[in-house]
């Protein structure tokens, strides 16, 4: 049988041991807060910048092909400081005017370059000032104006064809984060070697 000696009494949680507890928890939530947003952070970055290098890989890609099989291409006088093209395609096919915009990245006669994928300016984490998509430059430049390359055809007048067919692609996207009044910005670059047939094989 049990006495009432036998039972055990307890004070309970004082008020100094609630506010630890409290504090603890406190503390513990914040941690786990900071590497939730850190984490988000660079998946979000991750992410974001995955979808750039992917729309500027494919429109690389485009001009290249097109540009490459051309019947003719003219090398258009900056507008918006955006060098222009206009691409005339093979009989049959539609001239192609390629123009820059800064929020909407390349343009084919006004309409999005690509047709499968848009410019990244817009989705998942791009909203309320998270990441801002711009591009920052596109140009289009005869080879022997870039020093590192004119070596390789000074003094070789039979190179000269292949020379004046020969142009540099480059193009650079901005990705902009904004976060507590900073700003950080990374740059991705896209730089291409292009030919130009019709320049090569013209009498």
């Amino acid at each position: 049988m049990i006495s009432i000696k036998d039972i055990k009494h307890s004070a309970g949680v004082t008020l100094i041991e609630l506010a630890v507890a409290m504090t603890i928890a406190s503390i513990a939530t914040l941690g786990v807060g900071a590497g939730i947003t850190t984490i988000v952070g660079f998946y979000q970055d991750d992410w974001v910048t995955k979808e750039v290098r992917f729309w500027g890989y494919e429109a690389t890609e485009f001009i290249v092909n097109h540009f490459e099989t051309a019947k003719k291409v003219d090398v258009l006088i900056p507008w918006n400081n955006y060098d222009g093209l206009r691409i005339t395609q093979a009989a049959g096919l539609p001239i192609l005017n390629i123009q820059g915009s800064k929020k909407k990245g390349l343009m084919k006669d006004g309409d999005p370059l690509l047709d499968h994928v848009k410019f990244p300016s817009s989705g998942v984490y791009r909203s309320s000032g998270q990441r801002l998509i711009e591009l920052e430059r596109f140009t289009i430049d005869p080879i022997d104006e870039y020093s590192e390359y004119r070596s390789d055809f000074e003094g070789k007048p039979y190179l000269d064809k292949l020379k004046d067919s020969l142009f540099i692609m480059e193009m650079v996207i901005s990705v902009t984060t904004q976060y507590q009044g900073e700003e950080a910005v990374e740059y991705i670059k896209f730089k291409r070697t292009v030919w130009a047939r019709d320049k090569y094989f013209k009498s």
